[in-house]
């Protein structure tokens, strides 16, 4: 079934708003869509009716937006919630200060006691210093 409505910020919408800017892969895509199916499910729901429609078409690198596209898109107008695809990523957690811990940290008595203890792999012990000994049976 090839249909030609597009809905205001519905997926398609949301496509177009994104191919609008520059092309881009089928993976990129799917995340600005939100569609958890794989990518070659998407392109089979989302990009092939587009591209029956005549609203995108294959590029190098992924998909691009065609005449009609973006005629269809100049229609809709921006879909509402699109971040800028060449934007820099947002930054949410700001950095106010450096954490700098105190001298000499207190530490839980017997925290440390492995330490004086080597490890052993198979039939052979492994000192921190260095050392090894063989170990029978």
């Amino acid at each position: 079934m090839i249909t030609e409505k597009v809905v205001k910020n519905a997926g398609s919408h949301r496509i177009l708003h994104a191919l609008n800017s520059r092309d881009c892969t089928a993976k990129e895509l799917k995340t600005i869509v939100g569609a958890i199916n794989s990518i070659s499910k998407f392109e089979g729901e989302y990009m092939a009716r587009l591209q029956a429609n005549g609203y995108v078409e294959r590029s190098g690198t992924g998909w691009g937006l065609t005449n009609k596209g973006r005629i269809k898109f100049e229609e809709l107008g921006p879909a509402s919630g699109m971040p800028a695809l060449n934007a820099a990523p947002r930054v949410t957690n700001k950095m106010v200060g450096v954490y700098k811990p105190g001298p000499g940290l207190p530490r839980r008595p017997g925290s440390e006691a492995f330490l004086q203890f080597p490890s052993r792999i198979g039939d052979t012990l492994y000192y921190r210093d260095g050392r090894k000994e063989q170990v029978n049976g």
